[in-house]
């Protein structure tokens, strides 16, 4: 496994382009791994740091950012890939982590014409903290509402071609700390994500030691 990052230049028209709709991130993120003969599902994430925008992400095979840097990118903007299992390794249950995730927070709703029910986003800032707590309990850690809060919301609305309604999603972003229920479970989190939405920049959870 491994964890990227790379500086997207906020003068350039592509970036701007590229945050308007997330399918042209999408797809410049698989560009990263021409080679690759079978796909696989990458975590990726916008941050902005600082003034600073940043894409992260997660895979299983180190990215060639080579095409990514020539339209989002300066050649002064250098990327960071380092191995991440080592670090995954090393966590153990009982541990204390802060943490940050972008996520989808969203629910079904029955309908008598629809078994799987139609999927809403959560509106308030309580039901979105109530679904990350709820997700922690089946994804190897624990949360206390008062450890974390949403330091972020948006909707992104775009079409994957002309022909498609539009595709909205609610988006929030978390941070704060929580502690490690399980962590073979929340190893599998770390690199596989959490919610919907993951193709779009959703669901790549990041930790760091609480010194």
């Amino acid at each position: 496994m491994f964890l990227s990052r790379i500086e997207l230049d906020l003068g350039l028209n592509a970036t701007r382009r590229a945050l308007s709709s997330p399918q042209i991130l999408h797809a410049a993120v698989e560009g990263c791994f021409p080679d690759l003969e079978i796909k696989y599902r990458k975590l990726w994430r916008l941050d902005n740091l600082q003034g600073k925008l940043f894409l992260l992400l997660v895979s299983h095979k180190e990215p060639d950012f080579s095409l990514f840097t020539q339209q989002f990118s300066s050649k002064d903007m250098k990327s960071e890939t380092k191995k991440y299992q080592p670090f995954i390794n090393k966590i153990q249950t009982g541990g204390n982590y802060r943490f940050r995730l972008r996520a989808n927070p969203v629910h079904n709703v029955s309908t008598e014409n629809r078994t799987r029910g139609k999927v809403y986003a959560h509106v308030t800032v309580a039901q979105k903290q109530d679904w990350l707590v709820k997700k922690a309990a089946t994804n190897g850690f624990k949360l206390n509402e008062d450890w974390f809060s949403v330091v972020e919301t948006d909707y992104m609305r775009f079409k994957r071609d002309k022909k498609e309604e539009p595709i909205v999603i609610s988006t929030a972003v978390f941070e704060g700390k929580l502690e490690v229920i399980d962590s073979s479970i929340f190893a599998q989190t770390l690199i596989q994500g959490i919610g919907r939405a993951k193709a779009y920049g959703c669901g790549l959870l990041t930790v760091a030691e609480i010194q």
